[in-house]
C-alpha cells in the first residue's frame, strides 16, 4: 500500500510523550478505512476496567485532507467495559481488530459540523494530536469515575445498534411520574400502534393490567389509527435504571435478569406469568413474539431527583406458545412455564429497540413557541398558500390544537406555492391540510372544517366559538365583516394576515375583543395598501380561462408566513390592538411600520 505523504507527515509530527507508544503504522482495511495502532498510559491509578496500558486504533474514513477521525479500543488489549460518553463496547464486528466502543472525545459543538465551533485544530496532524490528548484525559477520567459530574445531562447507556430502523415513541410528561408511583400494577400488557407510512416507527398506545383491563392510554394524533386492547408488548416497572458496571446496557437475558434481582424485581416470574396469560388470550395461529417494555424513573441531570418516567424496549420476546412442542417433553402448561423461566435466565442476546419520549416539551427541544402560545387553540380561516404555511409553522412550534376552515378544493394551479401536493388536488383544502398536519406531529389534534364562512347552521356557529384564537388568512374583506357580526360569546384574540398586491408587503392586524373590529382593520389596510392598477391585472389562470390570478412566488409567501406566524405569537402574548405593514426590500430584508 502507498501511504499518502500527508499521512506519513502526520504520523511523523506526533510529539514524543511517555504516555504514547506507536505499535503499528498506517494500515489499510478492506472497507477503505486507514488506521494506526498505539498504546496509551494512565496517569491515574489502574482499575479493574482500565489497566495502566491499553491499546487503541486511530481511524481515518473519508477523503483527505479532512477525513472523519475516530479512536476505537483494540479488540484484544483495549478496554472491554462501557463507560459514560462511550458507544456500546461489547460489539466486535467480524474481521475487525477493534471494538465498536468509540469514546466521545469531541466537544459538544462538534455535532454541528462547523470546525470553528468545535474547537479542534484544522490541520490533519493537529487534529490527530488533539484527539490523542483528549483520549489521555478520557481514560484518566474513566479510571477516576469522573466522566460525568453533578449537574451534567444524564445520558442512558449506549445500546447495541438495533437491527431495524425506526423508533418506538412514548409520551411521559413531568406530571406522569407521580402517577406511575401509584399505578395499579407493576407489570401488564401494552398496545403498540404503527405510524402510517413510516419505516418501522410506532407509538406506545395503551397499558393494561395482567387481566387485560386497560388503565391508561397515551393520546396521539388522529392520523395514527387506534387498535384497542391488542397485546403487542409486556411492560414492567423498575425502581431505577439498571446497568452493567460501569455504564453498559445488558446484552443478554441473564445479565438483565441479574440486574433486576439487584433491585428486587423477579424478571423470570413476570415472564412466566405473562407467558401463561398470553397463551390464554391468544389463539395459537395468531401467537407472535411480543416486545418487553421496561419503565423506570429518570432524572434529567446527574445528581438531581427523578422527574419523569422513561421506557426502554426489547424486541421479539419469544415466549412459549400454546402449540409449542419440545422433543422429549410432554405438551403441558408446567413445561411451558419452565421454558419461559429458562428463557429469562438464558445467555440469549437481547435485541434492543430504539425508544424516544415524544412528550410535547421533549418533541420540540429544537424550537418551540412560548407556553402561552402553545396552550391556545387556534382556528385558521383560509387554507390557501398563506394560511397553509402559517398553520404548519404554528403546529410545528407546538400549537397542536387547531382547526382549518376553508370550503374550497385544491387545484393544480395552487401547487406553485401551496403546502399540499398533487395527490391532494380535487380534495377539500381543509380536509387535506388537517390530514397533513396530523401527520406532521404525533401530538397534533387538527380538525378540518370544510365550511363556507360564515356558516348559517347554529351547530357550526357554536363549533367556531370554542377556539381561543381566530387567525384569518383569507385575504377577503367579506370574511372580516362576517367575523364582526358572528355571535362570539367571549373575548378572544383575533388576527388577520393579508398580503398586498404582488406579495410586496404583509398587512397584520390583531385585537383582543368580543367581536372583531372589522371596520378599523379594513380602513387601516386600505390606508397602507393601494389597490392594483386595473390595466396591470393581465395575467390569467391559463389560455381560455379568463380568471385573474394573484401574483406571488413561493418564497414571498413563505417569507410572509414566517413574519405572520411571529405576529400571531406576539398577538397572543401581548393581547393588544396592533396593526403593522411589513414591506420587503429588493435585497429580501423586511421593514415594519405601524399601520
Amino acid at each position: 500500500m502507498s501511504i499518502p505523504s500527508d499521512l506519513t507527515a502526520a504520523l511523523g509530527a506526533l510529539p514524543e510523550d511517555p504516555r504514547f507508544r506507536l505499535l503499528e503504522g498506517w494500515t489499510e482495511h478492506p472497507d477503505g478505512i486507514l488506521s494506526f495502532k498505539f498504546e496509551a498510559q494512565l496517569s491515574a491509578a489502574p482499575t479493574d476496567y482500565v489497566p495502566e496500558w491499553t491499546s487503541w486504533h486511530l481511524t481515518l474514513e473519508g477523503s483527505l485532507p479532512d477525513p472523519d477521525i475516530d479512536i476505537f479500543p483494540d479488540a484484544t488489549d483495549g478496554i472491554a467495559a462501557t463507560f459514560q460518553h462511550q458507544d456500546n463496547n461489547v460489539v466486535i464486528l467480524p474481521g475487525c481488530v477493534w471494538r465498536q466502543g468509540k469514546p466521545c472525545l469531541s466537544r459538544p459543538a462538534a455535532v454541528f459540523k462547523r470546525a470553528d465551533w468545535a474547537g479542534e485544530p484544522r490541520g490533519l496532524a493537529g487534529r490527530i494530536i488533539w484527539l490523542i490528548g483528549r483520549l489521555f484525559d478520557w481514560i484518566d477520567a474513566a479510571a477516576e469515575n469522573r466522566l460525568v459530574e453533578e449537574g451534567d445531562p444524564l445520558e442512558l447507556p449506549s445500546f447495541p445498534a438495533p437491527r431495524t430502523h425506526g423508533v418506538l415513541g412514548f409520551c411521559e410528561t413531568l406530571n406522569d411520574l407521580n402517577w406511575w408511583e401509584s399505578a395499579p400494577s407493576t407489570w401488564g400488557f401494552a398496545t403498540i400502534l404503527k405510524v402510517p407510512g413510516a419505516d418501522g416507527t410506532s407509538v406506545l398506545s395503551e397499558f393494561m393490567d395482567p387481566q387485560r383491563h386497560r388503565f391508561r392510554r397515551m393520546e396521539w394524533s388522529p392520523a395514527i389509527p387506534l387498535n384497542p386492547n391488542r397485546i403487542d408488548a409486556i411492560w414492567m416497572v423498575l425502581p431505577a435504571l439498571v446497568v452493567v458496571e460501569p455504564w453498559q446496557a445488558p446484552t443478554t437475558w441473564a445479565e438483565l435478569n441479574g440486574l433486576c434481582k439487584e433491585v428486587e424485581v423477579e424478571l423470570g416470574s413476570i415472564l412466566v406469568e405473562a407467558g401463561a396469560r398470553l397463551r390464554h388470550f391468544q389463539r395459537p395461529k395468531h401467537a407472535k413474539p411480543v416486545d418487553l417494555l421496561i419503565g423506570f424513573p429518570m432524572a434529567e441531570r446527574v445528581g438531581d431527583p427523578p422527574e419523569r418516567f422513561h421506557w426502554i424496549a426489547i424486541r421479539n420476546v419469544a415466549l412459549s406458545t400454546r402449540d409449542q412442542i419440545r422433543k422429549g417433553f410432554r405438551s403441558r402448561a408446567e413445561d411451558r412455564r419452565s421454558w419461559d423461566l429458562e428463557f429469562a435466565m438464558s445467555a440469549r442476546p437481547i435485541e434492543w429497540r430504539k425508544t424516544a419520549n415524544w412528550a410535547p416539551d421533549q418533541l420540540r427541544k429544537r424550537g418551540e413557541a412560548e407556553d402561552e402560545v402553545r396552550s391556545k387553540s387556534m382556528l385558521i380561516i383560509g387554507a390557501g398558500s398563506l394560511g397553509s404555511a402559517v398553520a404548519e409553522n404554528l403546529l410545528r412550534m407546538g400549537v397542536t390544537n387547531m382547526g382549518i376552515l376553508d370550503a374550497e378544493t385544491l387545484e393544480v394551479g395552487n401547487l406553485s406555492r401551496h403546502q399540499l401536493t398533487i395527490a391532494d388536488t380535487g380534495k377539500p383544502k381543509a380536509v387535506s391540510m388537517a390530514a397533513m398536519l396530523n401527520l406532521a406531529a404525533p401530538d397534533a389534534s387538527v380538525k378540518a372544517l370544510p365550511l363556507v364562512f360564515p356558516p348559517d347552521n347554529p351547530k357550526e356557529i357554536d363549533e367556531l366559538d370554542v377556539w381561543d384564537v381566530i387567525v384569518d388568512c383569507s385575504g377577503s374583506d367579506d370574511v372580516l365583516r362576517a367575523m364582526r357580526i358572528l355571535p362570539w360569546k367571549r373575548e378572544r384574540v383575533f388576527v388577520t394576515l393579508a398580503m398586498t398586491w404582488e406579495a410586496k408587503s404583509l398587512f397584520a392586524y390583531t385585537a383582543s375583543e368580543t367581536a372583531f373590529p372589522a371596520v378599523d382593520a379594513i380602513e387601516r389596510f386600505a390606508a397602507v395598501s393601494p389597490a392594483p392598477e386595473e390595466e396591470r391585472i393581465g395575467e390569467m389562470e391559463g389560455i381560455g380561462c379568463w380568471h385573474p390570478i394573484f401574483p406571488a412566488t413561493a418564497d414571498d409567501v413563505n417569507l410572509w408566513a414566517a413574519v405572520g406566524s411571529k405576529f400571531v405569537r406576539r398577538a397572543v402574548i401581548e393581547r393588544q390592538k396592533m396593526a403593522a405593514l411589513f414591506t420587503q426590500s429588493e435585497d429580501g430584508s423586511v421593514d415594519r411600520i405601524d399601520a
